[in-house]
C-alpha cells in the first residue's frame, strides 16, 4: 500500500494484516472506547466552539456586568458617608467598609432582630422604616421608637457580646446594610466609631418611663431646643437630625421644673 510501509509493521503485525483474524476481545473493547473519546471529544469541540462563537457579546457582557457592580459600590460609598455614625470614619476606610457591606431587603411586617437572641449582625438602614419594641418581664411588648434611613442598630450584641436588647420590625418594605460581627471586629468599628449608649431605647425596660403630656413652646424656646439637639454629639450619631424628625421631637417634649439638688439623670 503506497499509504502504510511495510517497514512500519513488525513481523507478527505484518502477518495479522495479511492474514485476516477476528479481532480479540481486547481490541474490540479498545476499538469502542477509543469511538467513545472521538465522540467525546467532538462534543466538546463543538460546545466550545459555540460557547466561543461570539466573543465580542460575552465581552460586552463582563463588562456591563463589572459597570453595574461598580456602580451599586460607589452608590453604597455615597450612602455611607452620609450617615451621621459613619462620618468619624477616616476617608480611606469608607471603601473597606463599602466592601463588608452585606445588601439586604425585608418585607413590611418582618422581623428582623428579636429581643433576647444572640445577635452577630450590625444593620445601617439605607431605606424604609423600622419599629423598635421593648418587653418587660413578660408583658407585651411597647414600642420605644421608629428608625429610618441612616440610623443604625445591632450594635449592643457586637460591642458587649450580649443578647439583643429589642425587637426591630420593618414597619415598611425596607432595604439595609449588614455587616457581619468577623467584619465588625475586622475593620476595629468598636474602637473607631463612637457609639451612643442607648439603654433607652434598648435596655428591655429596666424601670418604668413616665410620659406627659406635650407642653406649649415659645419661638424663643424652640429655637433654643434646636440649637441644643444639632450641638448634642451623642444625639448626632444616634439618628439624622433631619427638619422633620427634629419638629417630631418637638412636639412630644414637655416642660418640668427641677429643684435645686435633686437628680435628673443617674447611670
Amino acid at each position: 500500500s503506497s499509504r502504510f510501509g511495510a517497514g512500519a509493521f513488525s513481523p507478527t503485525a505484518l502477518n495479522q494484516v495479511l492474514v485476516p483474524s477476528r479481532p480479540s476481545l481486547a481490541s474490540e473493547a479498545m476499538g469502542c472506547t477509543q469511538s467513545t473519546a472521538d465522540d467525546k471529544y467532538k462534543e466538546d469541540k463543538n460546545k466550545g466552539a459555540a460557547s466561543s462563537s461570539n466573543p465580542t457579546q460575552s465581552r460586552e457582557q463582563d463588562k456591563k456586568a463589572a459597570k453595574e457592580e461598580n456602580r451599586g459600590y460607589q452608590q453604597t460609598m455615597q450612602f455611607l458617608a452620609q450617615v451621621q455614625l459613619l462620618k468619624r470614619l477616616p476617608k480611606d476606610q469608607h471603601p473597606l467598609l463599602a466592601a463588608a457591606c452585606i445588601p439586604v431587603d425585608f418585607k413590611a411586617g418582618q422581623m428582623i432582630i428579636k429581643q433576647g437572641d444572640t445577635g452577630s449582625e450590625f444593620f445601617v438602614i439605607k431605606s424604609g422604616e423600622a419599629s423598635v419594641t421593648v418587653s418587660t418581664d413578660g408583658q407585651p411588648p411597647v414600642k420605644v421608637a421608629t428608625l429610618k434611613s441612616g440610623d443604625y442598630f445591632g450594635e449592643n450584641a457586637l460591642l458587649r457580646d450580649e443578647p439583643r436588647t429589642a425587637t426591630i420590625t420593618a414597619e415598611t418594605a425596607l432595604s439595609a446594610f449588614k455587616i457581619t460581627r468577623d467584619k465588625f471586629q475586622e475593620l476595629g468599628l468598636n474602637e473607631r466609631l463612637q457609639f451612643a449608649n442607648r439603654k433607652a431605647v434598648g435596655g428591655g425596660g429596666r424601670r418604668e418611663v413616665q410620659v406627659k403630656p406635650p407642653s406649649p413652646k415659645t419661638d424663643q424656646e424652640r429655637t433654643l431646643i434646636i440649637d441644643a439637639l444639632h450641638k448634642n454629639q451623642n444625639l448626632q450619631t444616634m439618628v439624622t437630625l433631619d427638619d422633620a424628625r427634629v419638629k417630631q421631637m418637638l412636639d412630644v417634649l414637655w416642660k418640668e421644673t427641677v429643684p435645686k439638688g435633686k437628680e435628673i439623670i443617674t447611670e
